[in-house]
């Protein structure tokens, strides 16, 4: 389990499922059908595998963000990949899978606390 500042119902990551050096799938479950924005949501919580676990971190940002599908379920699986690190910001892209039906994808800028 990862170190979020989130409680549930707002705590949508479970457990990473695979990590490399810059990507990621982790495992994702919602409370209810989830909205695009509780997707990008769990992508930016999904994002802290990276790093600075103890630092919280703000959306600033997001591009292409597009919905591919309607979600079915609550249960999916979150890849991110960090494609730029600079000091406190990154740019993540995700992909949110549901069964491996890619639903919902983008980028978002992140920024952390000092």
């Amino acid at each position: 389990m990862l170190k979020l500042p989130h409680k549930p119902p707002i705590l949508f990551v479970r457990n990473v499922l695979s990590k490399e050096d810059d990507s990621a799938v982790v495992d994702t479950l919602f409370p209810k059908i989830p909205s695009l924005a509780m997707m990008m949501e769990a992508a930016a919580q999904s994002s802290c595998v990276f790093g600075d676990e103890d630092k919280e971190g703000f959306v600033i940002s997001c591009q292409n963000v597009t919905l591919h599908g309607k979600p079915k379920g609550v249960s999916f699986k979150t890849h991110v990949a960090c494609r730029l690190k600079n000091g406190l910001l990154s740019e993540i892209f995700f992909e949110s899978r549901e069964n491996d039906i890619l639903i919902a994808s983008g980028t978002l800028l992140l920024m952390l606390s000092k």
